[in-house]
Order: structure tokens, then C-alpha cells, then sequence
């Protein structure tokens, strides 16, 4: 027997009885117990039906359908939202922080994002790349090395019109002296003042000595306004694994080698001339690699040229995206590095409004440069070199153009177009393939580095 009925009656469900409800249309049935007899039915002392009957009952159905579609995609927004907010650490370090700071950039911008915090006004943040071997680090290492120190080390200056996203890359080896930096009880740690000290082991020295990532971090970018005056708005900290996570989350990305490059210590890294399609492991090694034939004298300018144009690569991929059919991977990727990082930058509503403010931002405008240095003269490390370094320092303080010069440029351009790609097709398998449009992959190396 057909059952025309919306909702399934005391016989489909727990056999339990149902309150019977008048016949809303008049047609002597009831709502809940017995069948509402067929429109089309003429039965002896019951009045027939009104014709608009069906189409009302169509327009009913059809309503709590679409109202059903809409309850699913909310509750699927929703767990989306609770899930990813449960992967972000937010650690604020204000108070591992002297009040002596150099002054905020005031906002300049009349471009106002809904949703974005910082609306209005440029960012300068200081983001640290770990190289701690415990937890699953370890199996990216091949190593035991104790510790954790900042292995890479960028501030990403945040234009206030988000037309412009400077890189500027500071060696690991760079002579600093210790600031006064506080461990997480408050007291100046005891490294405070030692001179001629390499860069990362600010972060170092935070982190030891029963000390936290945050405090690290709050080291660190005492260390970098103390050398540059420029203020740091807030910090990111990612490890070997965020970094792999991030890369396979958007299928891995393609770079170019003007040589092979063959390093023994880098877990065996070996790569043809040529494109290369990299996944996020061997990105990581990339990235990280030192000594080995292709990678130059194993300093961390050519390491810094490397990672300058991986993340070069990495943006390129993920602006040429397809909102909506690449959403599952974009997903992905978010949750990816969410789960990867450790900020102060605020909760998950704030990173998702200063990422939206950034949706149309075009990668030709993302500029990488490291600051100028000179040989320290031990063989290991460098010092700043502040006639050329402060002009760079001044773009950061006043959101201005960095002053690039022609050996300080961009390996690559990425893709000229940031926008999301409306043009990508789908092999055969689903996946989405790169458009004519987008350009070769960045270079990865310099003809220094094949000597």
C-alpha cells in the first residue's frame, strides 16, 4: 500500500500511537492517525477537495526540503568551525613582552574588510620555522638533536590596503646580542646580555630551561625589534611537520632546478634537473638542506633563496584555486596548518577575517628578500649591516615598498593572477589540473649553486 504522507505514520516508525490533528484542508481526514484519503477520491458525505490541494502540499514538501538542505549545510558549517577552532593554539605573550616597544603602525588604510581585526592598518608578523626532532619531527630528521631553535625566520609585513605582502628573511646565523627575555614565571632568563650569539638562539634560550613556545617566540621578536625597531604585531611558530602537512594538503607543489641536486645528509635528498614535483616531505628537505652537490657553499643565503621561492610556489598554488570545486582540498589545507601552528594572532574568527581580507590579494605582489648581511668573519657566521639595512627596516616601520634591488629580487614571479581560477578542468580522475594561464613553476637555484 502507497503512503503519500510526508512524515511516516505509527506503523513505519515505533508502532507508538499518534495524537490525531484535524484535516487542515477539510477533507475529513486527519493528520497523524488514519490516511488522508487521495485528492482525487469522491466518497458518500465528504465535500470534495479544492483543486489547489497538491500544489499547496508540493510547496509544503518542497520548503522543509529546502529547509532540510540548509539545516545540513549549517550543521556541517558548524562542525567545520568547531573543528577547526579546536586545532588552533592561540598563546598570547603579551606579558612576556617589554613595555618599551617601538610604536605600533597606525591605521592608514580606508579599505575596511568586515571581519578583519586588524582592518585598516598593516601587520608585521614574525614568523618562526622549529626545527625540534620530538613528536613526529623526528621522523622527518633522521637525527637526535636535542632542543628547539628557530630554523627559519621571516617577517611578513601585511600591507594596510592588503595590496602587498613584503618577506623579509633574517639568517639564523646572524650575530645578535641576548635581549633581557623573560621565561614564562617572569624572570630574565640567564642567557640575558651575551653577545655575538647567533639569531636562532634567542628562540632557543626562551624555549630551555623549563621555559614554552611562547616564551621562545616573545624572545625572538625581542631580538628582532631590538636590531631593526620595527614593531611585530604578532608571531607564528610551525614545525618540520606543519610544514609537510601544508605542502601535501594542496597535492604537493612544482619547482624548477637548473641542476640535480644530491645531499647524502638530507635524508638522501636526490632531485633531476629540471621541473620536480614535490611532496611535502621532500619539500621540507629542500628547504632545510645544507651541504650537497647543487645546493651552493651550504649557507643560509642559498637556504633562504630556496624557501623564498617554495613559499613563492606554495602561494601561487593555493590563490589559483577554485573556490568551489577545490573546497575540500582548500579545507584541508586550512585545517592543515591550523593544527601546525602556535600564534597570538586571536581566535579563529580573528585569522579567519585577516585571511578574507586577503582574497584578492595578487601573488605578482608578494615580495621576498633577505636582509643584507656580511661575513661575520669565523667561517660561520654574519653580522647586519645597518647603511643597508635600514632602509628596509623603514619600509617595515611606514608601509612602504621594500626598496628591492635587482640581486634582492624574487627568484620567480608567480602566477600573475590571484584571483581564484575559473577556468580549472578536472582530469579524469577528479582532480583539478592547472590552467594554460598559469606560469612555469620558480627556480629554485642560481647558477652559483651548480658550481
Amino acid at each position: 500500500m502507497t503512503n503519500d504522507r510526508f512524515f511516516p505514520g505509527p506503523d513505519e516508525t515505533s508502532g507508538e500511537p499518534v495524537d490525531e490533528v484535524a484535516d487542515p484542508q477539510g477533507s475529513g481526514g486527519v493528520i497523524g492517525g488514519s490516511a488522508v484519503p487521495d485528492v482525487g477520491e469522491d466518497r458518500p458525505g465528504l465535500k470534495k477537495p479544492r483543486r489547489g490541494v497538491k500544489r499547496h502540499r508540493g510547496v509544503k514538501i518542497a520548503l522543509i526540503s529546502v529547509l532540510a538542505v540548509v539545516i545540513a549545510v549549517a550543521g556541517g558549517l558548524t562542525y567545520m568551525w568547531f573543528d577547526l577552532n579546536g586545532k588552533l593554539t592561540q598563546t598570547p605573550i603579551g606579558n612576556l613582552l617589554d613595555s618599551s616597544r617601538p610604536p605600533e603602525l597606525a591605521p592608514s588604510a580606508t579599505v575596511m574588510t568586515p571581519g578583519d581585526p586588524f582592518a585598516g592598518r598593516a601587520m608585521n608578523i614574525l614568523v618562526l620555522g622549529t626545527d625540534s626532532r620530538e613528536g613526529a619531527n623526528s621522523s622527518l630528521t633522521g637525527d637526535d638533536v636535542a632542543g628547539m631553535r628557530s630554523d627559519t625566520t621571516f617577517i611578513a609585513h601585511v600591507s594596510a590596503d592588503r595590496t602587498r605582502i613584503d618577506i623579509v628573511s633574517i639568517p639564523r646565523d646572524t650575530f645578535i646580542t641576548i635581549p633581557d627575555c623573560k621565561a614564562d614565571d617572569g624572570s630574565v632568563i640567564p642567557e640575558a646580555g651575551w653577545m655575538n650569539m647567533g639569531f636562532n638562539a634567542a628562540f632557543a634560550y626562551g624555549v630551555s630551561d623549563g621555559g614554552s613556545l611562547a616564551a621562545g617566540a616573545a624572545c625572538a621578536i625581542r631580538a628582532v625589534e631590538a636590531m631593526s625597531n620595527v614593531h611585530i604585531d604578532a608571531y607564528v611558530v610551525v614545525d618540520f611537520m606543519g610544514f609537510v602537512k601544508v605542502v601535501d594538503s594542496i597535492g604537493g607543489v612544482d619547482v624548477t632546478l637548473l641542476c640535480p641536486i644530491n645531499s647524502p645528509n638530507a635524508d638522501h635528498l636526490s632531485l633531476p634537473a629540471g621541473v620536480n614535483h614535490l611532496d611535502g616531505k621532500t619539500a621540507v628537505e629542500l628547504a632545510r638542506a645544507r651541504e650537497g652537490l647543487g645546493l651552493g657553499d651550504g649557507s643560509d643565503l642559498q637556504r633562504i633563496r630556496r624557501q623564498h621561492a617554495l613559499f613563492e610556489a606554495i602561494a601561487a598554488k593555493v590563490y589559483d584555486m577554485n573556490y568551489v570545486t577545490d573546497f575540500p582540498k582548500l579545507y584541508n589545507l586550512v585545517s592543515a596548518a591550523i593544527s601546525s601552528v602556535t600564534t597570538d594572532i586571536g581566535n579563529l574568527a580573528d585569522v579567519a577575517g585577516f585571511a578574507y581580507s586577503l582574497k584578492d590579494f595578487n601573488t605578482a605582489n608578494l615580495n621576498s628578500v633577505m636582509i643584507p648581511i656580511a661575513d661575520a668573519g669565523d667561517g660561520a657566521h654574519v653580522v647586519l649591516v645597518p647603511s643597508q639595512d635600514e632602509p628596509i627596516w623603514e619600509a617595515l616601520r611606514n608601509d612602504t615598498p621594500l626598496p628591492i634591488k635587482s640581486d634582492q629580487a624574487p627568484t620567480s614571479s608567480p602566477s600573475a593572477s590571484a584571483s581564484p581560477s575559473v577556468g580549472a578542468t578536472s582530469s579524469a580522475s577528479g582532480a583539478p589540473t592547472a590552467t594554460a594561464s598559469v606560469q612555469p613553476p620558480p627556480t629554485i637555484q642560481d647558477a652559483s649553486d651548480c658550481d
